[in-house]
């Protein structure tokens, strides 16, 4: 037994000699956390003891811009061509000849389209007819009349004979006259079929063949369909809708600027010339807008109908100003904040929050009227805050 207990010391003692270093490796581990734990946490309470010690980014820092401060309004609109006419006939019948391509110049008066005056021209045949065989009972009636008044004054015949051969002179007159409306009626359908330009544009779209039967206008409005349409290109409009906000800050002449994704790089300048009365709602919508006309008074041929614009509308200008980007000026309740930083000799930076006093301003600057210099350097902190975004 005792030999038994001297063979297993060797054992025991390998197994605590490889159980100590295990021991001390992990209590140095641990003396080594708490030693980082206590440098961060002297370097967190450091920090926000001396703010001056974080540097702000140059990015983030912004001087205040002496200079014209532009109060302008920016919306997106539509190109449109000064008139637009949609072309329908008023008659039906099958079209014999379309004169014109989609792209060509017309002036007004010029035959766009033909249609089959057959069965008109009969009308109109039938209807001479008519006026023919109607004119003959009123002279006939005439005469009638002349003898029976003869005969009621010599005392030959009744009194109610002259006033039967009055009424029947009354009745024929009446179908001679229903006869010429039916003629002229018929005449007006023969000349419906040859449609001509109301105005001096160029064709936009043409949506008929020839060939194909025409639907009269009544029944093509309700279908939505147009034989052709023309356009007045020789000037173009940009519509535009604005809150009841900012319709009340334009002019009529008032001054813009169109820039269209199409035409990149490229502005055109524009001239308000119409403001709605009255505001409109759109359909699917509960917000009440006022629809408002630009004209371009300068353009490029490339410019086409249904072309989206980014207007922006210029209201005014004030000279002279002190502004800084509105993503440095923050609200705080009534006051307008803003951080300046200042740099020490030692590298490091001081920030302050000063109150700032603010007047006009636009979707990218706030004029600052007192509180800051020209030269102070102001941080944006936060670099965007909802609040400070221009309110539609």
């Amino acid at each position: 037994m005792t030999q038994e207990l001297h063979s297993l010391r060797p054992v025991l003692s390998e197994r605590r000699s490889a159980a100590r270093p295990r021991s001390r490796r992990r209590a140095r581990w641990l003396w080594g956390l708490a030693v980082l734990i206590a440098v961060g946490a002297g370097v967190a309470i450091a920090l926000r003891e001396d703010p001056g010690s974080s540097v702000a980014p140059d990015a983030l820092i912004v001087t205040p811009r002496k200079g014209a401060l532009a109060i302008d309004i920016f919306e997106t609109g539509v190109i449109q061509p000064n008139e637009r006419v949609e072309i329908k006939s008023k008659v039906a019948g099958q079209a014999l000849e379309v004169n014109v391509e989609e792209g060509d110049v017309v002036k007004r008066g010029q035959l766009l389209l033909r249609l089959d005056p057959t069965d008109y021209e009969r009308e109109v045949a039938r209807s001479a007819a008519a006026i023919e065989q109607a004119q003959a009972g009123v002279d006939f009636a005439r005469q009638t009349l002349a003898r029976v008044k003869g005969s009621v004054d010599e005392q030959v015949l009744p009194r109610s004979e002259l006033e039967a051969a009055q009424h029947q002179l009354r009745m024929n007159q009446a179908a001679l006259l229903t006869a010429e409306v039916a003629l002229s009626a018929a005449k007006d359908s023969v000349r419906y079929t040859r449609i001509l330009a109301p105005i001096d544009g160029t064709v936009i779209q043409r949506s008929v063949e020839v060939g194909e039967v025409v639907t009269p206008g009544v029944v093509a409005t309700f279908e939505g369909r147009s034989l052709l349409t023309i356009a007045d290109l020789s000037k173009l409009l940009v519509k535009v809708e604005l809150n009841q906000i900012d319709v009340a800050r334009v002019k009529l002449g008032g001054r813009a600027t169109a820039r269209l994704d199409a035409l990149p790089g490229q502005e055109f300048q524009a001239e308000i010339s119409r403001v709605a009365v009255a505001s409109t709602k759109a359909t699917g919508r509960d917000v009440e807008l006022f629809p408002l006309e630009l004209t371009l008074t300068s353009r490029s041929p490339d410019i086409k109908p249904g072309m989206t614009a980014d207007i922006t509308l210029h209201i005014s200008e004030i000279p002279d100003v002190l502004s800084l980007p509105i993503e440095a000026v923050v609200k705080d309740g009534a006051r307008s904040m803003v951080t300046r930083v200042t740099s020490l000799p030692n590298g490091k930076q001081t920030k302050e929050k000063l109150e700032v006093q603010v007047g006009a301003r636009n979707d990218r600057e706030q004029q600052i009227t007192s509180g800051l210099n020209e030269g102070d350097r102001i941080l944006i902190d936060p670099p965007s805050a909802g609040e400070n975004e221009t309110k539609l």
